[in-house]
């Protein structure tokens, strides 16, 4: 089995090229949120089934949605089967591996093989960050498809390697105070906005992994459970959707889009 949480669609791929070669059942963590239900996702674990995760990184860290996940699942028959992750990132992922680790423990599972892989750039809410080039998008998915081959032998084989792009400066003060900024203050949907533009096609409601998206009169509005993934505003056709003013003149990129 392998779980998996995706917004613009790097992760989401990665996982299908698992799903594909392993011949494991595909889940979206972001569809076993409970905030209206107090039943926890349960899943029954084969015994020779491996359980993997994939996700992107979010500010150095794992994503909220993936640890709020993990704290809420329970995997019914898990006996030491093979747990493995791999992460997402524009380029460098800090400690999401000790995040990831600490999470899993807590559950009572434990992973030798934590991976890193590199793919597009697409958080574009802060200043100084923006869509990569084309050319640049290209390079990182062709890299990417030339090293999960060898993820797909250590997970295989149960042979751990070293594959992890934790970064080289100040990844204490990214993981640990810019992270817990990020987790504190970033997940909101007010500054989000739609323009003139919107043809009302829906994109953005059936994009949202959390379904925190509905259409009111043909124009989306945030429900308050946002992830930070903006995948709505990525997929938008038109380029209406934006997340305060800083979005408005930057690139938009969502996996195997050609544009």
């Amino acid at each position: 089995m392998i779980f998996y949480f995706s917004g613009t669609g790097n992760s989401r791929w990665v996982a299908t090229q698992l799903s594909d070669y392993f011949s494991d059942t595909l889940y979206q963590m972001g569809e076993y949120e409970r905030k209206e239900t107090p039943l926890a996702p349960e899943f029954e674990v084969k015994s020779d089934e491996k359980i993997g995760f994939v996700f992107p990184v979010y500010s150095w860290g794992v994503p909220p949605v993936v640890l709020q996940f993990i704290d809420d699942m329970q995997l019914k028959g898990y006996c030491n089967q093979l747990v493995y992750s791999i992460m997402t990132c524009g380029d460098e992922c800090g400690y999401s591996d000790r995040m990831f680790c600490k999470a899993i423990e807590a559950k009572g599972l434990a992973s030798k093989h934590i991976y890193s892989v590199i793919m597009p750039n697409c958080y574009i809410s802060m200043k100084g960050f923006d869509v990569d080039s084309k050319d640049i998008q290209i390079k990182k998915v062709e890299q990417t498809k030339a090293d999960l081959p060898k993820l797909i032998t250590a997970i295989e084989s149960n042979q751990p390697i070293d594959f992890y792009q934790k970064g080289k400066r100040f990844i204490g003060i990214k993981s640990g105070l810019i992270y817990k900024m990020f987790a504190k203050y970033s997940l909101t949907d007010k500054p989000y906005t739609c323009g003139s533009e919107c043809n009302s096609c829906g994109k953005c409601a059936k994009t949202c992994p959390v379904k925190n998206i509905e259409l009111v009169d043909g124009k989306p509005v945030w429900k308050g459970n946002c992830t930070q993934c903006l995948a709505c505003i990525h997929i938008c056709p038109t380029k209406s959707i934006n997340y305060g003013k800083g979005t408005e003149k930057k690139g938009r990129y969502f996996f195997g889009r050609n544009e």
